[in-house]
């Protein structure tokens, strides 16, 4: 811990410079071994904002381009937030729905970046934004272990208070417009063409829900999931959860 303690005082002492991410970055690596770093900053009125990454090139583009095209509506760690969850530690194997490793988003954002795992630390920041900052682990490396996802919890605290005084009150998104909610992209997706049962259904399809955890939390049967699925398809002119995913990106 005392490498940890000696990159921790650097981040410390960077608070306010452009070098703090850089500079906490490093002091996290000396507790877990990870690939990429990210911070967004989400106020829950505009599309997230990039605060830090360490990525380049073709990944750059996904992660904080693509993904603010759309996407991050889908994301668990934004459920979360909106969910007000908004202290702890996010763990997307622990939050992920039951198929989410097999969705259009997971292949076209996590496997096409190269991501495994992916842990996340929230922060409150002034005006009422949360930024989180995100460790991740690409298919080269196994997913965090507990030992790791308890080391990371412990320093949580720590971490977010560093990022409040830092950032503060986020800088305002360069994109001014008010971004839509992911009830109201659904419903631009629906047209008017599907009942609401079918909207709920197509939204829990999206975030990676199977069929029969669908069914649970809905109270109704797997097969009326099924055919609430078929139905929402045909009345949308699409036969795959890719073609659904794009219709989804083009409603944002």
């Amino acid at each position: 811990m005392s490498d940890w303690n000696d990159h921790l005082a650097r981040a410390i002492r960077a608070l306010g410079r452009p070098g703090f991410p850089q500079a906490l970055e490093a002091a996290l690596a000396r507790l877990i071994p990870f690939r990429i770093c990210m911070i967004f900053s989400y106020d829950g009125r505009r599309r997230p904002q990039s605060l830090y990454h360490n990525m380049a090139g073709e990944v750059a583009g996904i992660v904080v381009g693509a993904y603010s095209d759309g996407p991050w509506l889908l994301d668990p760690f934004y459920g979360e937030i909106s969910a007000g969850r908004r202290s702890g530690v996010f763990h997307l194997r622990e939050l992920a729905p039951d198929g989410f490793f097999r969705t259009e988003y997971y292949q076209k954002h996590y496997r096409r970046t190269g991501i495994r795992d992916e842990m996340g630390i929230p922060a409150v920041l002034e005006g009422g934004a949360t930024a989180v900052l995100s460790i991740a682990r690409t298919l080269e490396a196994p997913g965090f272990s507990r030992t790791e996802r308890r080391l990371y919890a412990d320093v949580a605290p720590v971490v977010a208070a560093l990022m409040a005084a830092h950032w503060g009150e986020a800088r305002p998104s360069p994109d001014p417009t008010e971004a839509p909610q992911l009830e109201t992209v659904l419903h631009r997706l629906a047209r008017d063409l599907l009942t609401a049962r079918e909207v709920e259904v197509i939204g829990m399809i999206l975030k990676g829900y199977s069929a029969a955890a669908i069914a649970a939390r809905l109270e109704i049967s797997e097969g009326t999931v099924k055919v609430h699925r078929k139905n929402s398809y045909r009345k949308l002119g699409i036969s795959s959860q890719a073609e659904l995913f794009s219709l989804f990106i083009a409603s944002v």
